[in-house]
């Protein structure tokens, strides 16, 4: 078996465990995602090293809805609580895709030097990132918003192998989870604070953006701040899928790095 599912405070993960990690990888799926998007990870080289941890956040994958647990700040805490158990002790790694990067953010800031890195992969930045969690900002009914958007990618997924995998996550997804995810993304946009916040990370971490799929306000908005980044250029907005190979490569590279920089 690739992986070792599991069931944690109501939570479904995908984990695979390394009596010898140098570290505990938390992996955070975007909106309306779940532990699928990262299912490659356990066919990766970072098996060697480390201990893998994908959830389905509640309301996503096979997780069920948790109504006090499914904004950000719900989603924040309820990570908090799984790594408190199941990573004490222990390094810890995240990386976080789209809006989950926002995730991985705040948890960063609330473990402080227990998290020794943290690994963007097209995470939230700038009101622009929002461009498909925000869109429940224009719906009242949690349902109406629901049945365009799963409109809108299934129309996607009929050209695109890509969203053919998103769709299979969506269509898991509560309704709930979606509108409750996607006014935090839009209140985030109002605020502007995510980008900052990520800035202000005290740990190492990196941005792995694509020309392609990043838009143009994030793109300035990494120049500006001079975040440490890396750019990919065979690829859309989910390397981890489109390719895993190089997206995990890079993954590994990183925090590989991490730790010889904390060894000097």
């Amino acid at each position: 078996m690739t992986y070792e599912p599991m069931v944690q405070e109501g939570v479904f993960l995908r984990t695979r465990k390394n009596n010898n990690s140098l570290a505990h990888i938390w992996f955070l799926h975007g909106f309306g995602e779940s532990s699928l998007s990262f299912k490659e990870v356990f066919f990766s080289e970072l098996v060697e090293s480390y201990s893998l941890f994908v959830p389905d956040l509640p309301g996503f994958g096979v997780s069920p809805p948790q109504p006090e647990r499914m904004s950000l700040e719900g989603a924040t805490e309820v990570i908090l609580s799984l790594i408190n158990v199941l990573s004490r002790n222990k390094a810890v790694l995240l990386v976080g895709h789209s809006f989950g990067s926002v995730v991985a953010t705040q948890v960063a800031r609330k473990l402080g030097e227990t998290v020794k890195g943290v690994f963007s992969i097209e995470g939230n930045l700038t009101r622009s990132d929002g461009y498909f969690s925000a869109q429940a900002a224009g719906f009242q009914q949690a349902d109406a918003f629901y049945r365009y958007f799963l409109d809108l990618i299934y129309k996607r997924a009929e050209k695109s192998e890509v969203h053919q995998r998103y769709l299979a996550s969506v269509r898991f997804a509560s309704p709930e989870a979606m509108m409750a995810w996607g006014r935090s993304s839009a209140l985030l946009g109002d605020s502007g604070r995510h980008g900052l916040e990520f800035v202000s990370l005290t740990c190492q971490k990196t941005y792995y953006w694509s020309m392609e799929s990043t838009p143009k306000e994030t793109q300035d908005f990494i120049v500006k701040y001079n975040i440490p980044n890396r750019q990919y250029t065979d690829a859309g907005h989910w390397p981890m899928i489109e390719t895993p190979d190089k997206c995990y490569s890079a993954i590994n590279r990183f925090f590989a790095n991490v730790f010889a920089q904390n060894a000097t």
